[in-house]
C-alpha cells in the first residue's frame, strides 16, 4: 500500500482527519507526523521533531500538503520531499499558492479532493 505524508500546520487537526480519511478511500496510508504531538513543548526537541519528520518522509512515496496558511515546517517538509525526488502535491484551500509551492509541487490544487484524487 503508497503511503503519504501529511504535511501542515501544527493545529490543522480537521485537514489531517479529512485527509486521511479520502486517502485512505483511494489506498494510500496515511502518515501523519502528529502522532508524535510535541504541540507546547518544542523546545530542546527540536532535533527529535525534525529527523522523526524526515523518516516518516523518507518512507512515504508522496507527500500532501496543506498551504492553506504560511507554515515554515510544512514549506520545508515540501521542498525535503522534492529534493528526495518524491511527489508532493499540494492543497491551498484556496489561499494564494506561493512561487516556492508551485516549484516543489507536482500539482497544486484548491479542494483537497481534488488534491488527493492526484496522488
Amino acid at each position: 500500500m503508497p503511503r503519504v505524508y501529511l504535511a501542515g500546520p501544527p493545529f490543522a487537526d480537521d485537514y489531517r482527519r479529512r485527509a486521511s480519511e479520502l486517502v485512505r478511500e483511494r489506498g494510500w496510508e496515511p502518515v501523519d507526523p502528529m502522532r508524535r504531538d510535541f504541540r507546547g513543548r518544542t523546545v530542546g526537541n527540536e532535533r527529535e521533531i525534525v529527523e522523526g519528520d524526515l523518516a516518516d518522509i523518507d518512507a512515504c512515496d508522496a507527500v500532501l500538503a496543506a498551504f492553506t496558511d504560511a507554515d515554515e515546517g510544512t514549506a520545508m517538509e515540501a521542498w525535503y520531499a522534492w529534493s528526495k525526488g518524491k511527489i508532493v502535491i499540494s492543497w491551498t484551500g484556496g489561499a494564494w499558492a506561493h512561487p516556492w509551492t508551485v516549484y516543489v509541487s507536482n500539482s497544486v490544487h484548491e479542494r483537497l479532493e481534488d488534491a488527493v484524487d492526484a496522488l
